[in-house]
């Protein structure tokens, strides 16, 4: 049970101190006071959300500290506190405390010992239940009905939910290993076929380095024969035949070489000159033959040209797929060779994966059959269960249907059902999803059946309600309050109410009042004594006009409890 909640620069709170008890504490107090947000500090304490924006305004940090005991049917928590290096304390209670700074600095300690969150939301979850405002949109999720069903379940049956969750787990790694391999075994055949006809294109392409850049040269030497033939021509004339009996620059140089080899008897300065201008000659004149050749080589061949450019189209083809290079290509295709044959190497490994994964799903099948065997009972149970409940809670006629249905094919940790919760509300109405049919105050009334049923199944020795009462009053209030009584007479309850009609029930009243001094708004907690009490009764019938009727009335409602 929750012994104590001390609450220090907590949103509206400057420094609060809450005395819990066993059975029904009821927390009362005007909208906005801040009722909630003890809740939302317990809901800190679970590993809840805790940020610098959470500290009061002015201060430097904000504190929260819970003070629990440990009952005797709960000894996993000493377990897992072992498990998380904290040592159980003797008198068997739970210190819980959570810090953060301005600086959004955090700290969790157990026991004194600091923690981490992860720590903190394995320990607990286990000894509190928080029924707030939200969750009762989660009766409006149907893939949340699953999960209320499955909490009342057996430990054996709890037990077979964590096997089914290993055997997913192995099939899904097996299949992730899988497609580590190439995916399934028709990719990975749609893998090799792909790698093989891409091997194949490229060898039969026969591809050799260099060859392009060759290619796109002959292509340009074809595309320009006549005016290579012309050009070549005409400077073959002009350095070895001459034209219109004009001389050859070939024959220019011999004249003037003989013409220098004369007058080097006359000034042998002239000596270099004549031996430079032999070795132009003898240079010019080795380049006869080259040059001819060339030029009765030089021929257009139509049909060499469209053998380059289909060649040249087949490698810029090649290119645009496997790499911008020849070279490229061609290591493109080496390694695409090593992947075709790891691929080949790995059918051995792949049949072993897909038979391991063949006898796990035979194995997830079977547990899920004997899953889906096990929820229809508890459907049945639960149906039963919370009608008596509803029917408690003033919903005369009411039928609670849990409709499930399985998908064979389905592989999940859930198993293969899908379990929706349906409700008629009155008698001779068709049963219908929750959202189609129920007002506020039912699904408040069919959330307060399904935890009273709860209660008895599961370990949590704190149950939480924060407004459990919306949409309700009148006697339905009376019943409601009689009913919350009823459960903490098996857990300890704390609740969050604005009607008189149940704060009357509770064993421990406490009240929050806000107050404003000057520009600064703070809140008090306080337990409230027997007068006390009277006196928050009185102010939530709220019949102002008639006092004494209202303190007449507040004694009333507290009496119907005593007689209880």
């Amino acid at each position: 049970m929750l012994q104590e909640l001390f609450i220090k620069n907590y949103i509206i709170f400057n420094e609060e101190r809450v005395v819990f008890t066993e059975g029904f504490n009821v927390i009362t107090g005007e909208t906005g006071s801040g009722k909630s947000v003890i809740i939302d500090a317990i809901e800190v304490l679970c590993g809840g959300k805790f940020s610098k924006d959470d500290i009061k305004t002015g201060a430097d940090k904000a504190i929260i500290q819970g003070l629990f005991i440990i009952p005797n049917n709960l000894s996993d928590i000493n377990e897992r506190l072992l498990n998380i290096g904290v040592s159980p304390e003797e008198d068997k209670t739970l210190l819980i405390q959570r810090e953060i700074t301005s600086t959004g600095r955090s700290l969790c300690r157990i026991n004194g010992q600091a923690v981490t969150l992860t720590m903190l939301k394995s320990i607990a979850p286990l000894l509190i239940d928080i029924v707030a405002q939200n969750e009762h949109q989660l009766l409006f999720k149907p893939t949340m009905h699953i999960k209320f069903l499955d909490s009342f379940g057996s430990e054996t049956f709890l037990n077979k939910l964590n096997e089914l969750s290993v055997i997913v787990d192995d099939i899904l790694n097996l299949e992730d290993k899988l497609q580590q391999l190439y995916g399934t075994s028709q990719e990975r055949e749609r893998k090799l076929d792909l790698l093989k006809y891409q091997i194949d294109e490229i060898n039969n392409a026969s591809l050799n380095t260099g060859e392009y850049e060759k290619l796109i040269n002959r292509k340009k030497i074809l595309n320009n024969s006549e005016k290579l033939l012309n050009t070549i021509s005409s400077v073959y004339g002009d350095l070895f035949h001459g034209y219109g009996g004009s001389k050859s620059v070939l024959d220019i140089l011999g004249n003037s070489l003989q013409s220098l080899e004369d007058l080097t008897r006359v000034d042998e300065k002239l000596i270099d000159l004549k031996d430079h201008i032999a070795e132009i000659y003898y240079k010019l004149e080795d380049l006869k033959n080259p040059i001819r050749q060339y030029k009765d080589n030089i021929e257009f061949n139509s049909g060499e040209i469209e053998a380059i450019e289909e060649r040249l189209e087949l490698i810029d083809k090649l290119m645009r797929k496997y790499g911008t290079t020849i070279d490229k290509i061609i290591e493109y295709r080496n390694e695409a060779i090593i992947e075709y044959n790891n691929l080949l190497n790995n059918d051995k490994i792949v049949k072993e994966y897909e038979n391991k994964i063949s006898l796990l799903k035979e194995k997830y099948f079977e547990t899920a059959c004997e899953i889906s065997n096990i929820r229809q009972e508890l459907a049945r149970m639960l149906e039963n269960k919370v009608e008596k409940e509803l029917k408690d809670l003033n919903m005369v006629g009411a039928r609670f249907i849990v409709d499930l249905k399985n998908n064979p094919e389905r592989i999940s940790k859930e198993g293969i059902d899908r379990i929706e919760f349906m409700l008629s509300a009155n008698p001779g109405e068709p049963e219908k999803p929750l959202i189609k049919v129920a007002s506020g105050g039912e699904v408040s009334r069919v959330m307060l059946a399904i935890k009273s049923v709860l209660s008895e199944y599961q370990n949590n020795d704190i149950i939480i309600f924060d407004e459990i009462d919306a949409g309700i009053g009148g006697h339905t209030a009376n019943i409601v309050g009689e009913k919350l009584y009823n459960i903490s007479k098996r857990i300890q309850t704390i609740c969050i109410t604005h009607l008189p009609q149940i704060a009357c029930f509770a064993d421990n009243h406490i009240c929050v009042r806000k107050h404003i001094e000057g520009n600064k708004t703070y809140s008090e907690i306080t337990s409230l004594n027997d007068d006390e009490r009277i006196s928050e009764i009185v102010k939530m019938i709220a019949f102002d006009d008639d006092l004494d009727f209202s303190i007449n009335m507040a004694k009333e409602l507290l009496n119907s409890k005593k007689a209880l």
